[in-house]
């Protein structure tokens, strides 16, 4: 959500119902477990992948 809202924490804690600080939490910890890289590359191109990693689990 947080990439479909153009990285914005306020509009995807809106979309999900939940706190900014639950989004920022969320997204510390994606950088956390990510490549360094993979955040700062095109938003179309990780959300492509994440998509993709998540289709492979339903």
């Amino acid at each position: 959500m947080y990439l479909a809202e153009e990285r914005s924490l306020r509009a995807a804690a809106d979309r999900l119902h939940v706190a900014r600080n639950t989004v920022t939490y969320r997204v510390k910890r994606a950088q956390e477990l990510l490549p360094s890289t993979t955040l700062t590359d095109s938003t179309l191109e990780l959300r492509l992948a994440l998509e993709l990693a998540r289709s492979q689990f339903n």
